[in-house]
């Protein structure tokens, strides 16, 4: 997966799901490289196996948050990106993904709230050049009301 190539990863994830159902993290990463090729229903049903074995896993809480958030269904989107940062609230990608959540549902106050956590956590990101522009944006925009 770090060197993209997808069908490798894919197989590799395959075969280590064939030896254990169970290995949550293959299904996570398996449902990960479907997302990532636009295979929206094969990686949904992957995460839901890999959540009905462990409704704990943030990872698979968030990669399906992550589905639904490029499928346009905010709501779904949400809750699941909601409960990955319930689980692990230190992984900044969930504050920058709940913040564009909250954003597209027109709950600008929320989303500043997320992206300010995003930056607390990854002032340095691939992310925080452009979210530190879009924090100063909602906080004049605050100002003005």
């Amino acid at each position: 997966m770090d060197l993209s190539q997808w069908e490798k990863a894919e197989g590799s994830f395959r075969q280590a799901v064939k030896i254990d159902p169970k290995a949550i993290l293959a299904l996570t990463s398996l449902g990960e490289v479907y997302r990532r090729a636009k295979k929206y229903d094969e990686a949904q049903k992957i995460l839901e196996e890999a959540l009905m074995l462990d409704n704990n896993s943030w990872e698979s809480n968030f990669t399906l948050g992550r589905i639904y958030w490029e499928k346009k269904d905010i709501a779904m989107a949400g809750r699941y990106v909601a409960r990955s940062i319930e689980l692990q609230p230190n992984v900044a990608e969930g504050h920058l993904l709940a913040g564009n959540i909250f954003m597209r549902a027109g709950l600008p106050d929320n989303a500043l709230i997320e992206y300010e956590e995003y930056l607390r956590l990854a002032p340095k990101g691939e992310f925080s050049a452009q979210t530190q522009t879009l924090v100063d944006k909602l906080k004049k925009n605050q100002r003005s009301k």
